[in-house]
């Protein structure tokens, strides 16, 4: 059953979800939309869009999907922070 996780759990009031920092930034990736060719991952949006130019001209093909993957972390801020988060 979807959403069937959230049943019975209770949402923490001190929690927030914020940009993780730690790792790379978002990451990029081209789709062709005709043949589903990829460009691969890229840590910027230049390469990917590179390579749907020369894909174009190489098949013809003009439609794209950019993917674009962000990072989150949950985190606990108040009085209780310190235990959950482990410090």
């Amino acid at each position: 059953m979807a959403g069937s996780y959230h049943r019975g759990a209770r949402r923490p009031k001190l929690w927030a979800l914020r940009a993780d920092r730690s790792g790379s930034g978002p990451i990029t990736e081209a789709e062709c939309t005709t043949c589903l060719d990829g460009s691969g991952a890229a840590d910027d949006g230049r390469g990917p869009a590179v390579w749907c130019l020369a894909h174009a001209e190489e098949t013809g093909h003009t439609g794209f999907r950019r993917i674009r993957t962000d990072f989150f972390r949950a985190s606990c801020d108040g009085p209780e922070a310190a235990a959950v988060n482990g410090t």
